[in-house]
């Protein structure tokens, strides 16, 4: 069955909804393991997902090669659209801060002023950091590159949240 052919398939109502949460799942699943929460992606992908996929499956009406064919095409979209979206911000987001920095130094400022993100006069959060991935505790290189792209993800995190409403506004586009 070709592609064409699956998308002029109807689909009962059940399926439909049960096509739209499957959707939603996946793209929760995607967005988690983007935050760094790979062990509750797999909570989704393990005690969300099977029993979605077993009853849309049987709903659906379709033959099995086209019911793997969909899945596997909404999940690379999915994934697709998670790591788009996290480009695209993380693009907006340098430049929001970069301009940050520019008006900021034209700008003059006493030397004890704290901003609104709490930083200090260093610029430093006193916030804690998390690391995304484990660093062996011998590799100071790696801990510092670990740390840098944590202070930057958290200083985009605080201009654009990841989880914002505008967030799942764009989503649903």
């Amino acid at each position: 069955m070709s592609l064409a052919t699956v998308k002029n398939v109807p689909y009962s109502e059940p399926a439909d909804a049960r096509w739209a949460e499957l959707e939603r799942w996946t793209l929760e699943a995607c967005v988690l393991r983007a935050e760094g929460r790979e062990a509750e992606a797999v909570r989704v992908l393990q005690e969300r997902m099977p029993s979605l996929i077993r009853d849309w499956s049987a709903q659906c009406r379709l033959p099995k090669p086209a019911i793997q064919e969909r899945l596997r095409r909404m999940f690379s979209e999915k994934q697709d659209f998670v790591a788009r979206g996290l480009a695209q911000r993380r693009l907006i987001t340098s430049e929001l801060i970069a301009r940050g920095r520019d008006i900021a130094a034209s700008a003059p400022r006493p030397a004890n002023v704290t901003s609104a993100s709490g930083a200090g006069a260093s610029g430093r959060s006193s916030a804690p950091v998390g690391l995304r991935q484990r660093v062996p505790l011998g590799d100071v290189v790696g801990m510092l590159d670990g740390l840098a792209e944590a202070e930057r993800e958290a200083r985009r995190e605080a201009i654009w949240p990841l989880r914002s409403p505008a967030t799942f506004a764009a989503a649903e586009l």
